[in-house]
């Protein structure tokens, strides 16, 4: 199973050079923490700066500081992850944040799950996330020319 880091601008990817602190690390009983594809991620320390996404990546492991969710079948993952990685979510969800220091506040697993997001039916959710997905490629080969 690949080793994957996770950032808050590319998401989960393969763990770079620049990323790699295994020789931190002197617990060779280290429990990493599985993910599959279209799971949500996040860093609980750092969801004030966006550190949530989906999965694109598949199945892999990664450090036990990121939280990972898998997505019910009544959503799609496509929407859920245009959903809670908006700013309105993240906002609202950085309400439960808790912490004696900036760089210390957290957003606990528990605390996230309480923010609730309105699902349409699943065929909405997937034309919607199909949409933006379609919308986002073309910037992207608008940036390109």
């Amino acid at each position: 199973m690949p080793l994957v880091s996770f950032t808050v601008e590319n998401g989960v990817t393969p763990k770079t050079e620049r990323y790699n602190r295994e020789f931190l690390v002197r617990d060779e009983n280290k429990k990493y923490k599985f993910t599959q594809l279209d799971d949500i991620v996040y860093n609980p320390a750092n969801l004030k700066f966006g550190a949530i996404a989906r999965n694109k990546y598949g199945a892999a492991v990664f450090s036990p500081i990121y939280v990972t969710y898998g997505v019910l079948s009544e959503a799609h993952p496509l929407f859920v992850e245009l959903i809670v990685t908006s700013t309105n979510f993240i906002q609202r969800a950085l309400r439960y944040q808790e912490g004696t220091v900036y760089e210390r506040m957290a957003v606990k697993s528990f605390d996230l799950l309480r923010s609730e997001i309105l699902l349409p039916t699943l065929p909405e959710q997937e034309a919607i996330g199909n949409f933006f997905s379609d919308l986002d490629q073309l910037i992207t080969l608008h940036q390109r020319k």
